[in-house]
């Protein structure tokens, strides 16, 4: 059985959704090309393993991040759930 809604009941239903951010994807082109065992060999918390996966991957705790770097000099970040944005 459909329910047919008023204009009034609809905008009603509409107003009271809430989005919630849970998860970020920001990306960066640098637009030169990286040395991604050079950057593993100076940062923490890092892997590179070239014959498994092209990029060089970061992961943070704090704020809890992960950070995808292409030779290419491509960026890939995902900010995950529970992270507070100002």
């Amino acid at each position: 059985k459909k329910t047919i809604l008023k204009k009034s009941e609809e905008s009603k239903s509409i107003l009271n959704i809430k989005p919630k951010v849970t998860n970020m994807v920001c990306t960066v082109d640098l637009d030169c090309v990286l040395d991604l065992r050079k950057i593993a060999l100076k940062t923490k918390n890092s892997e590179y393993n070239p014959k498994r996966f092209h990029a060089l991957i970061i992961r943070l705790r704090n704020p809890k991040t992960t950070a995808m770097i292409f030779k290419s000099g491509k960026l890939v970040n995902f900010i995950l759930k529970g992270m507070h944005w100002g």
